[in-house]
């Protein structure tokens, strides 16, 4: 049976781009991430579970670079926003332009993909506001348009995640 890592474990065997995986005990992995969790805040580190007996640990953006990436931030969740309002309340009038954006829509989302230039925008079609760091990121990585945050977002969701919990985006 493997020993639960400790905090001090964790933190020597991550590294900015290089996660860390570790075993657990079976039925263990979610008790010792919020452990870890707990006992590592502050330090940019987070630990999730992914697997049944496996932990991983990945060292995310700290509040320097998220301090200067935070004005790109915010106009990426800007254009985000106005685009996603857009897309959503044509597609809900049935104004949508269909030689220019693909809709598909699924459950409380849809996404809109523009056809001549790939950007793609996954919505909530009732909360166009929402941002899910998933579906923010995808919209940039697809832009093109915000180098700073996207570089980053190393850890691409995760870094994501932790920007937007930085700036207190919801």
């Amino acid at each position: 049976m493997p020993d639960e890592p400790s905090p001090e474990t964790v933190r020597r065997a991550v590294a900015r781009g290089r996660g860390a995986g570790f075993d657990v005990p079976e039925g263990e992995a979610s008790a010792t991430a919020e452990r870890l969790n707990r006992q590592l805040a502050g330090q940019n580190i987070r630990v999730f579970v992914s697997g049944p007996t496996t932990c991983t640990a990945l060292q995310l953006v700290d509040a320097h670079e998220a301090r200067r990436t935070r004005p790109e931030l915010e106009t990426l969740v800007a254009d985000f926003r106005g685009l996603a309002h857009t897309l959503t309340q044509r597609f809900e009038l049935g104004t949508l332009d269909e030689n220019v954006w693909w809709a598909d829509p699924h459950g409380e989302h849809c996404r809109f993909e523009n056809l001549e230039t790939g950007v793609v925008v996954e919505a909530h079609t009732h909360a166009p506001d929402a941002v899910d760091p998933y579906f923010l990121l995808r919209f940039a990585q697809t832009t093109g348009r915000y180098p700073a945050v996207l570089d980053a977002c190393v850890h691409g969701f995760h870094d994501m995640s932790r920007l937007l919990e930085m700036a207190g985006v919801r």
